[in-house]
């Protein structure tokens, strides 16, 4: 939703992050890879990162202003939160990324409901387009 808001590489980095995340569980659900493919569509990337990026060091200093850390805070719980469940490993890694980003719990819970929001909003338009073929 805010994408448009990042540059080119704080958009490379959420995306090795959200790839980060999305392997943090160790499954990669159909819903995952769907939030995934569409994230990539969003920055306008058409190749999937390089694993060996997206299990290298965390890149979080190229989110330099408090708007991109917010930013890419709310995106990387999008796919977090996609599966409908927050595994150990993914709930570590967005800890970690919101120390490095100066983010508190309660900001950070703020974001998690935003994200659980935006989720519910396109399960909806998804169910409102797919009964409009009928």
């Amino acid at each position: 939703m805010y994408l448009h808001l990042l540059n080119d590489g704080q958009k490379t980095a959420l995306l090795m992050l959200a790839y980060r995340l999305s392997v943090a569980d160790g499954e990669d659900g159909s819903d995952e890879i769907e939030v995934l493919d569409d994230l990539r569509v969003q920055l306008g990337v058409d190749a999937h990162p390089d694993m060996g990026d997206v299990l290298g060091a965390l890149p979080t200093a190229v989110f330099d202003s408090p708007q991109a850390r917010a930013i890419a805070m709310m995106e990387l719980l999008v796919v977090t939160y996609v599966d409908g469940y927050l595994h150990e490993a993914e709930a570590g890694l967005i800890g970690e990324l919101a120390e490095a980003f100066g983010i508190d719990q309660e900001r950070l819970n703020a974001m998690a409901e935003w994200a659980m929001d935006v989720l519910d909003l396109k399960r909806g338009g998804n169910a409102v387009i797919a009964s409009a073929g009928k």
